[in-house]
């Protein structure tokens, strides 16, 4: 987008748009984009066929707005619905095949687990999601209303008469037109006084990549999915990606030794995951901060482990529908004892060495003894989450005491409290880096994005978050668990349906904690 921005030989850009499926924060930050090519006179032509079509499409039509014009296929519609929050519980389930939940929390608000605890959300919970839900439907209301040069009454009225067919659309000024896809691109020969040359995206983009110069440049480190221990990793069934603390830790340590690298920017998408795998990447981005300027800019979340590896970086920038946040810690495990043995018929006559030594046993659930022990656990980590964010956001730990328990924030919210220094994209904390990095607007700053995408062998081969390597190992071994480990968040959080991302939103302390028996 900058480059089309600053290009004079680009008239205009046109964009198709169809099932966005990315969160609201994205959303923004693309919207911020749209908005600037516009004010630069580059107008930007929108096309939908639908949004949503046969669901939710309000984050599709909150992204559309934003452009120049907003073109509806004749038999499209607009389903500006708002947001639906829908947050299944099991644990009625649970009592009926003989499952024992057992979960502790270190925060009131950290209610991830709640979906095994609980058949209802809990007082705390709701406050927090309906907290969510109401910035978020604010910012969209708002959003479309500014865009469409119109008032937050009327975009209520639009969403509560959804959905909407192309003509009505129409005549209530959501769309400018309404056209099939040819008599669109047919519209597009005025750009440029008719004689401008359509490009696509990829092939524009290409034009200005291949080797990057010598000299000083800023690195952008993406830090994406669950948090886990070695490796980073993906799980094609689950379509979840992996954050590994050593692979995490290899990208830092380069960049803190690269000398050619002036600041760097940590783009975190995380809804967190391993305490200690977080706590050891944290550590990294320390180091790195002693040697150069490392801004993070957030995403659609950067929640529990997420936040904790943001909190030390020299500045946090976040859209203002970052789910963000969420101090707490999570663990525990369902005991199938009595499921095996009342429902199946299977027995276990266990043998053991030592006072824990059943601790994490799938059998049984935690005792008085060993959830004092536990709870002294995730005590000590929940201390030093809140010594790390004090530190790290220059604030008293009661201060952070205060917006912590678990609770999750938009980024809006989260910039009140003093958890983020200020709302804005990826551009933005690049700006920022080149700031404390001291380098003048006016020089050129090459901008070189990691880690590097994995080859199929790379893939297949990944352990990192039980991933395509490690599930096919599983299933030819016969052993393929039910597993909540490093992916409970993806499990567990609230699903909002209008294309928003789950609040996912846990620190655990172990994968191996929160394993599920073999015979679930």
């Amino acid at each position: 987008f900058l480059a089309a921005r600053l290009d004079p030989t680009v008239v205009g850009v046109a964009i198709h748009l169809r099932d966005a499926d990315f969160g609201l924060a994205k959303a923004q930050e693309i919207r911020r984009q749209i908005s600037e090519l516009d004010r630069a006179g580059k107008p930007v032509r929108c096309y939908l066929e639908t949004a949503g079509e046969g669901g939710n499409g309000t984050l599709e039509y909150y992204l559309a707005s934003a452009c120049s014009t907003v073109t509806l296929a004749p038999a499209g519609e607009i389903n500006l619905l708002g947001l639906y929050a829908d947050s299944p519980f099991l644990r009625g389930g649970l009592d009926k095949l003989r499952i024992e939940p057992s979960f502790l929390t270190a925060g009131e608000y950290k209610s991830a687990a709640e979906i095994f605890t609980e058949v209802r959300h809990s007082p705390a919970a709701k406050v927090a999601l309906d907290a969510l839900l109401d910035s978020f439907f604010t910012q969209i209301v708002d959003g479309i209303a500014s865009a469409r040069k119109s008032d937050a009454a009327t975009v209520r009225a639009w969403i509560d008469a959804a959905p909407i067919s192309a003509p009505a659309a129409l005549e209530k000024h959501l769309v400018d037109e309404i056209a099939y896809p040819d008599e669109f691109r047919a519209g597009l020969d005025k750009l440029g006084e008719g004689d401008a040359e359509e490009l696509d995206f990829l092939d524009y983009a290409r034009q200005g990549s291949g080797r990057l110069p010598g000299g000083k440049r800023v690195a952008i480190l993406f830090a994406q999915g669950a948090i886990v221990r070695g490796g980073s990793g993906a799980d094609p069934f689950a379509s979840e990606v992996f954050m590994g603390s050593s692979d995490m830790a290899t990208e830092l340590r380069d960049l803190a030794e690269d000398d050619s690298v002036v600041a760097v920017v940590l783009r975190i998408d995380s809804p967190g995951g391993s305490a200690l795998a977080s706590d050891l990447i944290l550590r990294e981005v320390d180091l790195l901060r002693t040697k150069k300027p490392l801004v993070v800019s957030m995403s659609d979340v950067a929640a529990s482990g997420g936040y904790y590896i943001a909190a030390r970086a020299t500045r946090i920038v976040a859209e203002a529908a970052t789910i963000t946040g969420s101090i707490g810690v999570v663990t525990g495990k369902l005991a199938t004892g009595r499921f095996q043995q009342e429902l199946l018929g299977v027995t276990h006559d266990p043998l053991k060495r030592g006072a824990s030594a059943d601790i994490y046993s799938s059998l049984t659930p935690f005792d008085e003894r060993q959830t004092a022990l536990m709870r002294r656990r995730m005590d000590d980590i929940y201390g030093r989450f809140l010594d790390h964010v004090s530190a790290g956001r220059k604030l008293d730990r009661s201060a952070v005491e205060a917006v912590a328990a678990g609770r999750v924030w938009t980024g809006q919210d989260a910039l009140a409290v003093g958890l983020v220094d200020e709302l804005g994209g990826l551009d933005r904390a690049v700006a920022l880096a080149r700031e404390a990095a001291k380098i003048p607007e006016t020089d050129s700053l090459p901008l070189v994005y990691l880690p590097r995408p994995p080859g199929l062998f790379e893939l297949l081969a990944s352990s990192g978050g039980n991933g395509l390597g490690a599930r096919l190992l599983d299933v030819i071994a016969g052993r393929l668990e039910a597993r909540i480990g490093a992916g409970f968040a993806a499990r567990l959080g609230t699903r909002l349906e209008a294309g928003l991302p789950r609040p996912q939103l846990e620190l655990e302390l172990d994968a191996a904690w929160m394993e599920l028996a073999h015979g679930l």
